[in-house]
């Protein structure tokens, strides 16, 4: 797993946080973003970090001494306003928050194809503009593990209630369950109901919106075109 460091508070953005999502609207958003991507000829992300832009991101700061170190998991994909208030409210639960980002191969595992919509390394980009994050673990793995935990000294790991893990999931009890054993295990309440599967289900929404305005425009014009237009005269 390749670990790096957010930046300073001063130089980062805030927003808002998380939502719940039924596994089978979840499947429906995520099916109608595929169709969506292959209409428009959409390939898929080849974006290529190098260690220079990786660290533009990066503040390299280490915890503290002594600091309450949280740690959240997840896949962070199409980073939003639901994400930012749960990492909001994860920092408020100690001194020094990291976030541990899943695998491409392991969310896909999760919540089913066509996911994620963005790659490990752009949500990694993405979570470490967050202002509220410290440090960030690509390739976490999705079992929290005791080395995991001795590794990176980690005081608390926290979950919010907002998820879109779906059915199929192997479930929070299996994740979970050494952090729940050694009592460093706290579920916190989503500020916020945004999850990505709306995202993905608003955007394509408007599309549909777009195209049938658009068929609209284009019917009107080719009936006027093909009755008998007459000359109009130029003032």
């Amino acid at each position: 797993a390749l670990i790096l460091q957010g930046r300073p508070q001063s130089r980062r953005s805030s927003g808002n946080s998380s939502g719940n999502a039924s596994s089978a609207d979840e499947a429906a958003a995520a099916a109608a973003a595929a169709s969506v991507l292959r209409d428009m000829r959409v390939g898929v992300s080849r974006f290529l970090p190098t260690s220079r832009r990786l660290v533009q991101f990066s503040e390299g700061k280490s915890a503290p001494e002594g600091a309450t170190i949280v740690y959240i998991d997840g896949a962070f994909d199409v980073f939003h306003v639901g994400h930012v208030e749960v990492l909001k409210l994860a920092k408020q639960q100690g001194d020094f928050l990291l976030v541990g980002l899943h695998t491409d191969e392991d969310v896909e595992a999760r919540r089913g194809p066509h996911t994620p919509i963005m790659n490990v390394h752009e949500r990694a980009l993405s979570v470490l503009a967050c202002k509220y994050v410290d440090e960030v673990i690509i390739g976490a793995p999705s079992v929290i593990e005791d080395d995991l935990l001795r590794t990176f000294n980690i005081s608390l790991v926290v979950r919010g209630s907002v998820t879109e893990t779906r059915v199929t999931d192997t479930g929070d009890d299996a994740r979970y369950a050494l952090p729940r054993q050694h009592g460093i295990f706290r579920q916190l309440n989503s500020p916020s109901g945004v999850v990505t599967a709306s995202i993905i289900q608003r955007i394509v929404g408007n599309r549909a919106a777009f195209e049938a305005r658009n068929a609209k425009k284009v019917a009107s014009e080719q009936a006027y075109y093909a009755s008998s237009k007459d000359y109009v005269k130029e003032v």
